[in-house]
């Protein structure tokens, strides 16, 4: 056998591939001695007959540990030292004795880049934490943004729900006290106030069959109308205000007239009025109804909220 034998040299003598010398160098380094560390790598002697016994153990399907057994037998293991890094350039001293340069390089290539990916990941996971923290803090405001619509929400419906307050109307003069059963003050849509005795409730004027039948509408402020389920006419709408001011109390209800407006008044012992005011129209479809436009309280014009309270109340009472 030669002297010293490189990779090349191994690989004819034993039949296989550089390869699979460097294999049988990294699974037994202990076995195969360095001679020179230079390029390229050379082997003692002795590392012929090694890698012989390697192939020819490996060619009966022994294992790594079955190998390196035959090989304790037959051959001297040097001790395997780890690479160690100088403390001033932090890179790796000289490869020790079993192990190859090459392997070093390798092996310190390999953990750089481990290094690297590792420096890699964190950043990522920073960057992730960032965004976490982002997508938190929308969220939080979001669920604020929301809790303060609902709670003006819950005002608006409770505002919408709760008819205004009642207008105080002016105090009458004592003397009109005393007639507050006989007199009663209107205000017309102009703002005029007209009075009417009611001593002679037979002689007051009342709408026709036609104006009472026709159904009863409303507008909503999207001025669009909204009507009474089954098409209520004004008559029955009528009666239910009658209804309920009996009930209540009310001593007078009586219709009057303005121009093309007819006026359903009701007043009460203690001088309170109320006053609807309905005209004749038709929808954009074409059909015939009657509006209830406004609605006067003690004299005052009471608004459009009041009064789509007002219509929706005695609706629900059908």
């Amino acid at each position: 056998m030669a002297d010293t034998y490189t990779h090349k040299d191994l690989a004819k003598l034993c039949g296989v591939s550089e390869t699979t010398i460097k294999s049988y160098r990294r699974k037994f380094q202990g076995f195969i001695p360095v001679l020179t560390r230079g390029k390229p790598i050379r082997f003692k002697s002795e590392a012929g007959d090694v890698c012989l016994k390697i192939r020819d153990c490996f060619g009966q399907g022994m294992s790594v540990e079955e190998t390196h057994k035959v090989l304790k037998e037959n051959f001297k293991e040097a001790p395997v030292v780890r690479p160690r890094r100088t403390q001033a350039t932090g890179q790796p001293t000289a490869a020790p004795a079993g192990v190859s340069q090459e392997y070093m390089e390798k092996f310190f290539a390999t953990a750089g880049q481990m290094m690297q990916g590792m420096a890699g990941l964190a950043t990522a996971q920073a960057k992730a934490e960032q965004r976490l923290r982002k997508v938190e803090s929308a969220l939080e405001k979001l669920l604020e943004l929301e809790s303060r619509n609902n709670d003006s929400f819950g005002k608006l419906l409770d505002k919408q729900e709760t008819p205004p307050e009642k207008t105080t109307a002016p105090k009458a003069e004592p003397e009109t006290k005393v007639r507050a059963r006989k007199i009663v003050n209107v205000r017309s849509p102009e703002g005029e106030v007209k009075s009417y005795a009611l001593e002679k409730p037979s002689e007051l004027e009342r709408p026709s069959d036609a104006f009472l039948n026709t159904p009863i509408v409303i507008k909503n402020d999207q001025d669009e109308f909204l009507g009474v389920p089954g098409r209520l006419p004004l008559s029955g709408f009528v009666e239910i205000l009658a209804r309920e001011a009996e009930e209540s109390g009310i001593s007078n209800t009586y219709w009057h007239r303005d121009g093309d407006i007819w006026i359903f008044v009701l007043t009460s012992p203690n001088g309170e009025s109320q006053a609807l005011y309905f005209s004749s129209t038709t929808t954009p479809r074409g059909n015939l109804v009657v509006l209830l436009e406004r609605l006067d309280v003690n004299g005052a014009e009471a608004s459009a909220q009041f009064l789509q309270e007002y219509f929706r109340q005695v609706k629900d009472k059908i």
